[in-house]
């Protein structure tokens, strides 16, 4: 009888770090893959625009200022998303895994799945919203362990 090995992708990321291990076992013993950074993310709003806000003269004799209507850092978190969701979409073309965990905060776990292929959004098995980003790899394995449904 042939057993199938499944090989599974373990996604854990924040807002401005994100880490991609493999585990082919129960329990997961895991394999880090790669780590992708995004430093914009850690950024202050005012690092990320301009110095001063542009400026208008309206109908009346009166200047006014453009706002922003949406946040800076919030948008490259956005593109952080982005850019993981493509390079899970990479490793789903390249056979890198048949199953995915993602383990990420709430907000993150949102902008991810808004993104991500719905190819490999079909190889999700366990999605939990938990920042485990500061865990060592053991702990990460301990975690999922006691975590992911049996």
């Amino acid at each position: 009888m042939k057993v199938i090995e499944h090989h599974t992708w373990i996604v854990t990321t924040d807002s401005n770090t994100c880490r991609i291990y493999k585990s082919t076992t129960k329990p997961y013993q895991l394999t880090f893959v790669k780590e992708l950074l995004h430093p914009e993310s850690k950024l202050k709003d005012t690092e990320l625009t301009s110095s001063a806000p542009g400026r208008f003269n309206s109908a009346s004799n009166v200047r006014g200022a453009y706002t922003q209507q949406t946040d800076p850092k919030e948008i490259e978190i956005d593109h952080f998303a982005r850019e993981i969701a493509e390079e899970l979409n990479s490793g789903r073309n390249h056979h890198d895994y048949d199953q995915l965990i993602i383990v990420a905060p709430p907000h993150m776990n949102g902008l991810l799945l808004q993104h991500m292929d719905k190819n490999v959004n079909h190889l999700i098995t366990q999605n939990i919203k938990n920042d485990v980003m500061h865990l060592t790899e053991q702990k990460l394995s301990n975690f999922l362990q006691e975590n992911l449904a049996k």
